[in-house]
């Protein structure tokens, strides 16, 4: 059996067991989760959680959250502690209702051309929203495949991601990368309780890391994908 096999099949049966079951992890809408993942940004993801169901009650599709005032956003955003997420939000809901007719594009180069998307969210609605299979990597990802592949850049992780995609489901893949990396391989290491845990050398982090990110090269507005280096994961 292929070593991405092993990989992937320890990794989805550990994710059918003991991975987060959060409720946007089991929508397939792309507006879900690219609110969802603006959220998450610099936030635990069981205070968002606690916020999901009313905000999609009160604002159930993309075009009542365009329409929405921005004193209300603000409010309800208070109880993440971070105001400017609702101007955030709402404007990119007015620039997807305005260029895309407010249908989320299912294609990198356009989510990259959106305010505030980055590369790992544009992965993560490609990959749970869209159902492509997009490599979603964050820095607990990032960190754990440093210490299980000795790798240094994202490119090669995401190759080496996009190859256990081939064996299993590439949402429950991603989402145990995701949780591993966070729940498991954080600066405490709990190997015990790693699916990876007999296969992996426990390698030391890479003194400096190179991440996938997005760059915008003329006045246009192009889009160059370039990996930087950003320094040690922690």
């Amino acid at each position: 059996m292929h070593d991405a096999e092993i990989a992937a099949r320890a990794l989805e049966n550990w994710f059918e067991k003991h991975g987060r079951m959060f409720p946007w992890r089991f929508s397939n809408d792309p507006y879900r989760i690219l609110v969802v993942e603006l959220l998450l940004q610099r936030t635990r993801a069981e205070m968002v959680n606690r916020l999901y169901s009313s905000f999609f009650e009160k604002y159930p599709t993309l075009e009542s959250l365009a329409s929405a005032k921005i004193e209300d956003l603000n409010r309800f955003f208070s109880k993440l502690g971070l105001m400017y997420r609702g101007i955030r939000i709402k404007k990119i809901a007015e620039e997807i209702l305005k260029k895309y007719g407010g249908a989320i594009p299912c294609n990198m180069d356009s989510l990259l051309r959106l305010h505030g998307v980055g590369i790992y969210i544009a992965s993560a609605v490609l990959n749970f929203g869209c159902d492509c299979p997009v490599p979603v990597i964050d820095k607990n990802v990032l960190r754990m495949l440093s210490r299980f592949r000795g790798m240094a850049r994202e490119s090669s992780m995401r190759e080496f991601i996009s190859e256990l995609y081939k064996y299993g489901d590439h949402k429950k893949l991603a989402y145990a990368l995701i949780d591993i990396g966070s729940l498991i391989c954080g600066r405490k290491m709990l190997c015990d309780k790693c699916p990876l845990d007999k296969f992996c050398p426990k390698l030391s982090i890479a003194e400096e890391s190179w991440r996938v990110l997005r760059k915008v090269i003329d006045k246009q507005g192009r889009i160059k994908l370039q990996e930087q280096p950003i320094g040690k994961a922690k």
